[in-house]
Formats: structure tokens, sequence, C-alpha cells
């Protein structure tokens, strides 16, 4: 008896160990604002190289040049697709070579990725991403 106790004991610890350690693999996994630099955004001008409309989040390619005139190709990411049906998007906002203004809240480490702002389309349609986070209450 007391040895199938014992058994008891070590597989419920271990069922309780492995139960935590999955339980923080999402923390790990998911990449939040504070990578990016959002007290200010970067303005590229360029076409979009790849939209891709789809979970986690939407990401947006453009092959554009920044406001320095530095040639670049810059990967955007938005919020999933249903908070961005709520802004007004659709999987068909971007198009494959759409000449675009994008602004983009840029990666702290330098690499040309961000958090998109808002884009600027062809037809002077600006379409709202993330928005600039307001200031802290004083």
């Amino acid at each position: 008896m007391k040895n199938r106790l014992s058994s008891s004991m070590t597989f419920g610890a271990a069922l309780l160990m492995t139960s935590m350690a999955l339980a923080t693999v999402p923390l790990f996994a998911h990449h939040g604002a504070n990578l990016y630099d959002m007290t200010k955004t970067v303005k590229i001008t360029g076409t979009i190289a790849k939209f891709y409309w789809g979970n986690p989040h939407n990401e947006i390619t453009i092959d554009g040049t920044d406001e320095k005139g530095a040639n670049a190709q810059w990967v955007a990411y938005t919020e999933p697709p249903l908070v961005m049906l709520e802004r007004g998007w659709t999987r068909k906002s971007l198009n494959f070579g759409d000449k675009v203004t994008a602004y983009i809240f840029a990666a702290k480490n330098g690499s040309s990725v961000g958090t998109l702002n808002r884009i600027v389309l062809p037809d002077g349609k600006t379409l709202e991403a993330y928005p600039m986070p307001a200031a802290p209450a004083r």
C-alpha cells in the first residue's frame, strides 16, 4: 500500500509540474509592445510585397525607403484579424504592388520590423492599425 501511495504522489507531482511548465509557454512565445518604440513612428514609402491575413497577427511586408532615403524591406505586424475587422480592414485591404505610405513603431534593436500604426493607400484612404499610445496620466 505504501509503495502504491508513493507512486500516486510522484505521478501527481509530475503532472502538476508539467502543467505549470506548459502554462508558461505562451508567455515566452508571445512578443509584446515592449520590443518596439511606441513613442514615435518611422515613415516608410514603398510597395506591398506581401500581406498575410491570419492569426496570431496579420503581417505586411513593404519594399520601400525610410525618411532618410535608405532602401529596406520592412515587416509590420498588426492586431489579429478580428480586431482589424473592427477597425475597417479586410483580407483584401492590401494588394501586392500597392504603393503605400506606412507609419511603423520600429523595433528598438534597429531591425526593420515593427508594429503598424497606420497605412495610407494609393487612393489616399488611411487605415488605422495600432493607435499611438496616449500620454501617461500625471
